[in-house]
């Protein structure tokens, strides 16, 4: 009497888990019509002033709990986090890379978590606000070694800064 219980017990487990998954997936199809693939780079070794650390995730700016799915966008993994000529590049260990268009760069700030990952600490995550397809988006990043991670986030507002002032013509 007591294995029936077990087997069903195991079979309502797997029977949700495959709902979950099934839901999860399902977001990812109907994200892929709202945001555009990211683009990648073609030459990654170009990368600078890296910050290594763990890529958390992408959610819409407007609604924090709202993880982006599409593209593998959702998915955390490693992360080394640097400079390219065309902008942010966001090089994953595992999951899709990506690079940040310098004119999409909304700003950063620091945070003490994201879905899916909360910090406990006050700057514990780097959070890159950034246009996808038309909509904000953040992304978190834990770095490694939180100094590296405050200087990198200084670097990204100066980049912002100056390219505030050549899309206004120079006058701020």
């Amino acid at each position: 009497m007591r294995w029936i219980a077990v087997v069903l017990l195991v079979l309502a487990l797997l029977v949700i888990w495959r709902m979950m998954f099934m839901g999860y997936r399902g977001r990812a199809l109907r994200q892929r019509q709202e945001f555009p693939r990211p683009v990648g780079s073609k030459n990654w070794k170009a990368l600078r002033e890296t910050v290594e650390g763990t890529y958390v995730s992408t959610t819409d700016a407007e609604n924090a709990l709202d993880r982006i799915a599409a593209h593998g966008l959702g998915t955390r993994s490693a992360v080394s986090l640097g400079f390219l000529d065309e902008g942010i590049g966001v090089l994953r260990e595992g999951a899709r890379s990506f690079v940040i268009p310098t004119a999409d760069i909304v700003g950063v700030g620091h945070g003490p978590g994201m879905v899916g990952k909360w910090m406990g600490k006050e700057k514990g995550l780097i959070v890159l606000r950034w246009k996808l397809g038309g909509r904000v988006v953040d992304t978190g990043i834990k770095p490694r070694h939180p100094d590296q991670g405050a200087r990198f986030a200084e670097q990204v507002e100066e980049l912002v800064r100056k390219n505030g002032q050549q899309n206004s013509g120079g006058a701020q």
